[in-house]
This record gives C-alpha cells, sequence and structure tokens, in this order.
C-alpha cells in the first residue's frame, strides 16, 4: 500500500538580494517525503539548507513554487494559519535549540501547549510523558542553562513533539554537539519516527548524520540532489 505523502515541494525557489548581490538559495527544489520516513538533506553551510527548513515550516515564502504540507498549501495561508501549522502540524528545532535559558526543562517543553490553552494538569501530564520518553524526567525542574548541549538538544525534540506534530524539522540538530551525544539525538529521532510515524527531515553538513536517515539528498547551488546509498 502507497504512503502518504506529507511533504510535497514543487518547483520551489527563493532568491535574497543582499548588499553583496543576489543569492539564489534554492533554485527549482522539488521533494516528496512520505509519512515516518527520515529524510536528511547533507550540504556545506550557506547552500540553503534552513531557507528550505523556514519554507516547509512557513517561516519564510518562496519567490514562487508550492509547498504542501499535510495537504495544505503553505503559500497560500495568512498568518493566523501558519501559527496554527507550526502548533499542530509541524515542530520545529533551530541549530541554536530554541529554549529559554531561565525557564526549566518543563516550564520550556509545555510552552507550545501554553499558548494552545491546554489545562495545567493535562499540560503537565503531557509534559513528563515526554521527559521520560527522552529520558530527562529526573531534569524535569532543573533551569535549562545548567543543562550540557546533549540534554538541551533532547528538550528541544521534546518541545517540538509537545503537539504531537505530523513532521519534525531539525536544523544541524548535532552540530554543537560531540559525536556520543549526537548519535543519541540521531538514535532519539529514529524511535520516534518508529514509534509515532513522524516525518522527520534533517538538514546537517556533517556526512556521518546521513548514515541515520531512510534517503538522503545533497543541496548544492540551490539545487537538490538524491544520494543513492
Amino acid at each position: 500500500m502507497p504512503r502518504d505523502v506529507v511533504v510535497l515541494l514543487r518547483d520551489v525557489w527563493k532568491t535574497y538580494h543582499t548588499k553583496w548581490g543576489v543569492v539564489h538559495a534554492l533554485k527549482g527544489v522539488d521533494l516528496v517525503i512520505h509519512r515516518g520516513e527520515i529524510v536528511g538533506i547533507h550540504g556545506p553551510s550557506g547552500a540553503g539548507k534552513t531557507t528550505l527548513l523556514k519554507i516547509i515550516a512557513g517561516l519564510e515564502k518562496p519567490d514562487r513554487g508550492d509547498v504542501i504540507v499535510e495537504g495544505y498549501n503553505v503559500c497560500m495561508l495568512d498568518e493566523n494559519a501558519l501559527a496554527m501549522l507550526r502548533n499542530s502540524v509541524v515542530g520545529f528545532i533551530p541549530q541554536d535549540y530554541g529554549l529559554i535559558e531561565e525557564l526549566t526543562v518543563i516550564e520550556n517543553v509545555e510552552l507550545p501547549l501554553l499558548l494552545a490553552g491546554m489545562d495545567r494538569n493535562e499540560r503537565r501530564k503531557r509534559v513528563m510523558e515526554l521527559l521520560e520518553y527522552i529520558g530527562l524526567a529526573d531534569k524535569a525542574k532543573q533551569k535549562v542553562k545548567y543543562l550540557s548541549g546533549g540534554e538541551k538538544q533532547r528538550v528541544a525534540i521534546a518541545r517540538a513533539l509537545s503537539n504531537t506534530p505530523s513532521v519534525l524539522l531539525a536544523d544541524e540538530p548535532t552540530a554543537n554537539l560531540d559525536w556520543e551525544n549526537a548519535r543519541k539525538v540521531l538514535e532519539l529521532f529514529q524511535r520516534i519516527s518508529r514509534d509515532f510515524d513522524t516525518t522527520i527531515l534533517v538538514v546537517s553538513h556533517d556526512p556521518r548524520v546521513m548514515e541515520y536517515v531512510h534517503r538522503r539528498y545533497e543541496l548544492r547551488d540551490g539545487k537538490l540532489y538524491p544520494v543513492l546509498s
């Protein structure tokens, strides 16, 4: 039986006008990702990987092309609809974790649920289930600033999972970690994909990350090329 298509990009272009000239970040990118797949996109810094993630998350709009996520044409949505998409369909994990250092682990993970208006008891129950899942329940009341890089990354993943998104976007998730912690994060992605049928798109400049994905691409000069295993 064919799997659901969760992310579909057709002829996506993105150009930036800078003081140094015109930068063609994406040039006619096509991409299809199915439910439960982990897809990796490898490429050097500045290749357009983060731009691609932000366009899928609705954080930036392409100059032209179609971006369809769970049946929603992201390019056609207004700001309210895009906020709904990011709070229920797409989980985004930025390279710098995006955590609030002065808040506790629980407070960081529950933020999306708070914004969604979930009852406090229900929020805390959901957050503790996630912290158990990622192996950080014992750090629940600790401030994020006291965590290691690997622990911060896992908290960022838990926060992105809090609203049970069907798509998880990870921007250089291992860039600030030693390889042992990086491997744990990548194995956690594999477990999330398997346990929840979550679609995961990982972008990285580290070729070792690509050993943990189902399919891989290279983004080079704004174009996406499939890489055969």
